[in-house]
């Protein structure tokens, strides 16, 4: 189960090889401030129920397998965090002139 205090631990990210029974994979990441560092495992998730939605948080309940570390998951959310940093590097290099 992922859990994070102060952005530091463990979190879900991603949602690929969608099932027709509505079950996905998912890559659990050491995350720090959130960010994506180092994949774990990767999980195949049925929910299981709807879950409670309050004002701050949020929980559901889910079936979970562990399969094969997705590859392509990972290649893709490391993408996405390079992507997301470069955008920085660029919005502050830009601001900066």
């Amino acid at each position: 189960m992922a859990f994070t205090f102060n952005g530091i631990g463990t979190k879900y990210y991603g949602s690929t090889d969608k099932g027709p029974d509505g079950s996905y994979v998912a890559t659990e990441w050491f995350v720090v401030v959130y960010v994506p560092l180092v994949p774990l495992r990767s999980l195949r998730m049925l929910p299981v129920s709807g879950g409670t939605n309050l004002l701050v948080y949020a929980s559901q309940r889910f079936h979970v397998q562990q399969v094969p570390l997705h590859w392509r998951q990972v290649r893709n959310t490391y993408l996405t965090v390079l992507g997301g940093i470069a955008a920085l590097v660029l919005f502050s290099w830009l601001s900066g002139k």
